[in-house]
């Protein structure tokens, strides 16, 4: 038995996992920055490089209405900025943030929010 029992199932779950296909591709995205590029840009890059899914770390109005332009194709998640998250103590106050900052997305500009 070699220095590190575990050494061997280690390599072969490391192979499986390199080797086994992958479904899709997700990337997150945050606002929060210096040099922010134009969400039509960065969607149009999303796109290219065959990504699918995309996380959101807010509600964003301009980056929710670029991903709309793009279609149904790319998959949304939004996430509630964590500054926000002390709000949320109620049902009714989430209700609130989703109705204004989500269901608007997918009625009006076609986002495809999962």
């Amino acid at each position: 038995m070699g220095l590190f029992p575990w050494s061997k199932s280690f390599g072969v779950v490391l192979f499986l996992v390199l080797v086994s296909p992958v479904s899709g591709i997700g990337a997150n995205w945050g606002t929060q920055s210096t040099h922010r590029l134009p969400p039509e840009i960065v969607v149009r890059m999303l796109r290219e490089n065959g990504i699918r899914k995309v996380k959101l770390f807010d509600a964003d109005y301009e980056t929710l209405k670029a991903l709309g332009k793009a279609g149904t194709e790319l998959e949304v998640m939004v996430g509630i900025p964590n500054d926000l998250l002390s709000t949320m103590g109620s049902l009714k106050a989430a209700e609130k943030w989703v109705s204004k900052n989500v269901s608007v997305h997918i009625s009006n500009n076609n986002v495809n929010i999962r």
